[in-house]
């Protein structure tokens, strides 16, 4: 998963969790944030190494 997809990806996961109605979402609560938890320690991933070869070119 690249940088655009990770940030394309959590957008998507929190679209189809607003779209269940609030008793839906209560129950679905615990998978949304382990999955969005997922992607965003990716996404850090990404940004860390990017920010670390940017700093290595300078």
């Amino acid at each position: 998963m690249t940088e655009d997809e990770a940030k394309k990806a959590l957008f998507q996961i929190h679209y189809e969790y607003m779209r269940h109605s609030k008793e839906e979402r209560s129950i679905l609560y615990n998978e949304y944030q382990e999955k969005r938890c997922e992607i965003k320690k990716e996404l850090v991933k990404y940004i860390t190494e990017r920010k670390e070869s940017q700093l290595k070119e300078n």
